[in-house]
């Protein structure tokens, strides 16, 4: 290496820690702030784990639990799906952004979306995703205001839906794998970090479906990375009250807050793979020009919950 180089190189290594360094104190202070404003947040987390030994399937007397389907959409025109003979997918007709919507977000997100900035990687984007995690939450709202005790399974449009995941989940829960009620199991396996998440998910069991190996996994710490994708997932009634107890003030994306909610006050798994085809649709809430931005968001935001994980 040439003399003159070393400075650069020298000065370069300095600013990166100098950049690092005010980024968590930053992550700090302002998640100090954010837990100090939200007491639902503040609370300690319930302890909903169980045990993470592999269970013998041919010990669980099988129980037969009743589920209702939609598809999120925006399309009117969208038909209905036929995943058996039981199971037929209703499409949901979501709304697009109101004022009364907008109200229930936080000011902080508030004033970041009229400003076309983000605070967090988590934080919403636009007004479309602000209306996406809300239209989640009407199906959310209709599980856990219904008279029987049922799952909902929920996808959204940008995926082929066939009668794969519902295969899937029905084999997962006759296993008895899945703890009695409070469960979100999610069908699609999206996160940006995986080295991660080691600690972070543990294996409950395995299953073969269609000669695909898939291995459910469940959360058991507070998280410290972003499991995202809310395209298709299954979910009883008392999970969908857990959820409903966190959503206000709204101010993150919908999978985002699954996860988030579901790894503390919930049991949240999903798979090690996909058990969904995706349409490779492109994000609708989310743009080249907006990813400038956000990247510094994110990176602050994978500092903060590095930082704060119950995970070590």
């Amino acid at each position: 290496m040439s003399q003159l180089n070393r400075p650069i190189f020298m000065c370069s290594g300095i600013i990166l820690c100098v950049f690092v360094t005010l980024c968590s104190i930053a992550a700090y202070y302002e998640y100090s702030e954010n837990i100090r404003s939200s007491p639902a947040l503040a609370n300690k987390a319930i302890d909903h784990t169980v045990s993470l030994k592999f269970t013998d399937i041919s010990q669980i007397t099988h129980q037969r639990k009743s589920i209702v389907c939609f598809i999120l959409t925006m399309n009117m025109s969208l038909p209905v799906v036929h995943l058996s003979p039981e199971v037929t997918c209703y499409p949901f007709l979501g709304k697009r952004m109101t004022d009364d919507m907008f109200a229930l977000v936080s000011p902080r997100i508030q004033a970041n979306l009229m400003s076309n900035i983000s605070s967090w990687g988590a934080d919403f984007t636009n007004n479309i995703s602000v209306s996406i995690a809300y239209n989640h939450m009407q199906l959310w709202r209709r599980l856990a205001h219904s008279s029987h005790d049922s799952d909902m399974m929920i996808f959204e449009d940008d995926i082929l839906i066939d009668s794969h995941a519902l295969k899937l989940y029905k084999k997962i829960a006759r296993s008895g794998v899945l703890p009695k009620q409070n469960y979100i199991l999610k069908f699609a396996n999206r996160h940006r970090m995986q080295w991660l998440g080691g600690q972070e998910l543990s294996s409950i069991f395995q299953f073969l479906q269609d000669s695909k190996q898939y291995i459910l996994k469940k959360c058991v710490c507070r998280t410290r990375q972003n499991f995202f994708s809310s395209a298709a997932y299954v979910l009883d009634r008392h999970a969908a009250r857990v959820l409903l107890q966190h959503h206000v003030p709204m101010q993150m994306h919908v999978d985002i807050f699954m996860h988030y909610i579901g790894c503390r006050f919930s049991n949240f798994f999903l798979l090690n793979v996909d058990a969904v085809t995706f349409s490779m649709r492109p994000s609708t809430h989310q743009t080249a020009a907006e990813e400038s931005y956000r990247l510094i968001a994110a990176f602050k935001e994978q500092v903060k919950s590095i930082l704060f994980t119950s995970c070590w």
